[in-house]
């Protein structure tokens, strides 16, 4: 399991993560607007960055960990490398235990089959999907994926889906789509808005409420964003979240 205590994040003086509490001991979601904190939580997550607070991995502060390659990530700072692709995937085999086979069967699945190509030649679409396959190919026992769906088509997010469902234990899909949710719709997510965690909640519950002003009684969450506070509620409302689309349109309704 990973579980994060009071978890917060500073950039230079300004506070990014304000409040993270969570536990992940299955597979699920983290939502957020652009901005809202999504990747720098995904980076103290999987110790890049510094963070005050706890964030354990199987019972062992991220930070002190060394060799560990149960966790994985898709974040491009930890696979940029001005090299070919065939050259980036032997040098995780060695690092991370990359099934080279399984990496190369996954690509040619997406369509990327040059090998030998530059890492910063590919497009922004194959860049998201090479970094994903990197995260996903020695099948750790958790996978943190941010963002894995921007900038590709309708097909290969549904190739993408079906990979995370089936490597790796538990873990983070970090999105802003919503549109991609009804095929999570058995698994659980959390929020973050304004440098905030809230959550877990289902994904069903969640694109089946409306938000309105203030705290109400039935609220499945309650949010505060831009300093008010908002609840998530089932039954009342107009529009209800799985109408919006995108999570940045979040931001109009309130």
């Amino acid at each position: 399991m990973i579980e994060l205590k009071e978890v917060k994040v500073y950039r230079e003086k300004s506070l990014i993560i304000k409040e993270a509490n969570m536990q992940i001991s299955s597979k699920s979601l983290l939502l957020g607007p652009n901005g809202s904190g999504k990747t720098t939580l995904l980076r103290a997550i999987c110790g890049i960055i510094d963070y005050e607070g706890s964030v354990l991995v199987d019972g062992q502060e991220v930070r002190g960990l060394k060799n560990y390659n149960e966790l994985s990530c898709n974040l491009a700072q930890v696979y940029s490398l001005g090299v070919r692709l065939e050259d980036v995937i032997s040098i995780y085999e060695e690092i991370k235990g990359i099934d080279v086979k399984l990496a190369k069967e996954m690509l040619k699945e997406v369509g990327i089959s040059d090998l030998k190509k530059k890492v910063y030649n590919l497009s922004a679409g194959q860049s998201s999907l090479f970094y994903a396959i990197l995260s996903l190919a020695s099948d750790p026992k958790y996978v943190m994926i941010d963002e894995p769906f921007e900038n590709v088509d309708y097909a290969k997010r549904k190739i993408l889906i079906n990979w995370f469902k089936e490597y790796g234990e538990a873990g983070l899909v970090v999105t802003h789509e919503l549109d991609m949710l009804t095929i999570f719709n058995n698994y659980s997510t959390y929020l973050i808005f304004d440098g905030k965690v809230y959550g877990p909640i289902r994904v069903e519950d969640f694109l089946e409420s409306s938000i309105i002003n203030g705290e109400d009684p039935s609220a499945l969450l309650v949010l505060e964003i831009k300093g008010r506070k908002f609840s998530l509620v089932k039954g009342k409302g107009e529009d209800k979240i799985r109408n919006l689309g995108n999570i940045d349109k979040l931001y109009l309704v309130v």
